[in-house]
């Protein structure tokens, strides 16, 4: 009986080299492809997140300001700050610096990554002159723009009457 070479050998099921090379070819170029892509999102991710801390100083400060404008009762302005004195003997000071803002109260400091240009302070009434406001400009530099923001502080005749007495 004859008997062929195929029926002893076992088979063994495998790649060939050119198959292996070119599986790991492909692979290459799927993990570069992989790589780049990730490069592109993390670099937007991250534009986004400075963008977004910006935004984010800009509304606490803002926001922070109001606050100390409508709660506490005297408000002083001097060349590189503003105080608030409240009430009970608070204070809260922003402190402007070339680079940031610093609000300083008895409890908390916040710091505010934006730049302050000018600082102007003056005393304004209302249309009916009925009303007498403190008002503050500041003109920021945010996100590489310009901006103002104002601030009004109403200023109560009681106020006054101890100014004209000092």
């Amino acid at each position: 009986m004859f008997r062929s070479a195929h029926d002893n050998s076992k088979y063994v099921p495998a790649f060939s080299i050119i198959e292996a090379v070119v599986g790991m070819a492909i692979t290459a170029i799927i993990m570069g492809i992989l790589f780049v892509i990730f490069s592109i999102v993390s670099g937007r991710m991250l534009d986004f997140k400075n963008q977004n801390q910006l935004v984010n100083d800009l509304n606490r400060l803002t926001y922070s300001l109001n606050k100390d404008i409508f709660e506490k009762e005297k408000m002083t302005v001097y060349e590189t700050e503003i105080a608030f004195n409240g009430y009970a003997g608070e204070r809260v000071l922003y402190q402007f610096s070339d680079d940031y803002i610093l609000r300083n109260s008895e409890t908390f400091i916040d710091t505010f990554r934006i730049k302050l240009n000018r600082m102007i302070m003056d005393t304004v009434k209302s249309k009916s002159e009925q009303f007498v406001f403190q008002k503050i400009k500041l003109n920021i530099e945010s996100n590489e723009k310009e901006m103002d923001l104002r601030f009004y502080k109403r200023v109560y005749p009681n106020e006054l009457l101890q100014t004209i007495k000092k």
